[in-house]
């Protein structure tokens, strides 16, 4: 498997984890995607993730919902694994 398929279904198990939790990814187009509670638009209750290189940082500065941020923590724990697996 490339480097560049192993990307794909890292960020396929990614959103996969975010919808199962009831969380919707918003590709920003600037290398990062923006998560938050489905039919959440505010934006001190969103997260960044990071895309760029399999990387999948996530960023927290901006976000003060506890419910966000706990799911940020346990997406951060998911794709850590993830990133193991496909030795990202």
């Amino acid at each position: 498997m490339t480097k560049t398929e192993r990307i794909q279904e890292a960020t396929r198990l990614f959103y996969e984890f975010v919808d199962q939790r009831g969380f919707i990814a918003d590709d920003e187009g600037f290398g990062y995607w923006m998560v938050a509670k489905q039919g959440s638009v505010r934006a001190d209750k969103m997260f960044q993730v990071n895309r760029r290189n399999g990387g999948f940082d996530v960023c927290t500065h901006l976000c003060e919902c506890e419910n966000a941020l706990e799911f940020a923590k346990e997406l951060e724990g998911h794709m850590e694994n993830v990133k193991r697996m496909f030795e990202l």
